[in-house]
């Protein structure tokens, strides 16, 4: 399962990694570009042997086209956050950006916050202190509503232990 809400250890720290859903493989992506091109470089041919010299032009830019915004959607799915309960503090990392936030785990809170228009997503944030980050805002709504629970859980757990 590619959009992993939850990776625990134990008695240690908590760490939830969060991760956008991928429904193709790269290898499927491959495949499907693969069929693409030969399916337009056959139709490209076939419309040059009938006299269209310029249909090999316009099929190898579609296809470089295509290629390239498939690799923007592909590296656009390629990030993850993780949020790591530690004994002292809450962090949040991305892939890209290493540690983006750090809160006391007896202060943070859990916010949802509406979009700016009704047909917006709502966004989850973590606060503290007049700072706040958005986490998983790459997940689709049912994923989010679980995160927002599982924080919840995490942050009471965290505050109702004995400090040592």
């Amino acid at each position: 399962m590619s959009h992993a809400i939850a990776v625990e250890s134990p008695p240690g720290p908590h760490a939830l990694e969060l991760r956008p859903n991928r429904s193709i493989s790269a290898a499927g992506l491959k495949g499907f570009f693969v069929v693409m091109a030969a399916t337009s470089l056959t139709v490209a041919g076939f419309s040059y042997a009938q006299g269209n010299v310029f249909a090999p032009v316009f099929a190898v830019l579609e296809l470089s086209l295509l290629a390239f915004c498939l690799r923007l959607v592909w590296r656009g799915l390629n990030r993850a956050e993780r949020i790591v309960f530690g004994e002292g503090s809450v962090d949040v990392e991305r892939d890209r950006d290493g540690l983006v936030a750090r809160f006391d785990p007896y202060w943070v809170r859990v916010e949802s916050e509406p979009g700016a228009s009704p047909t917006d997503r709502r966004r989850l944030l973590l606060t503290s202190h007049g700072r706040s980050i958005e986490v998983g805002a790459f997940l689709n709504e049912e994923e989010r509503s679980r995160l927002e629970q599982r924080l919840k859980e995490l942050i009471a757990a965290r505050r109702a232990r004995p400090v040592d």
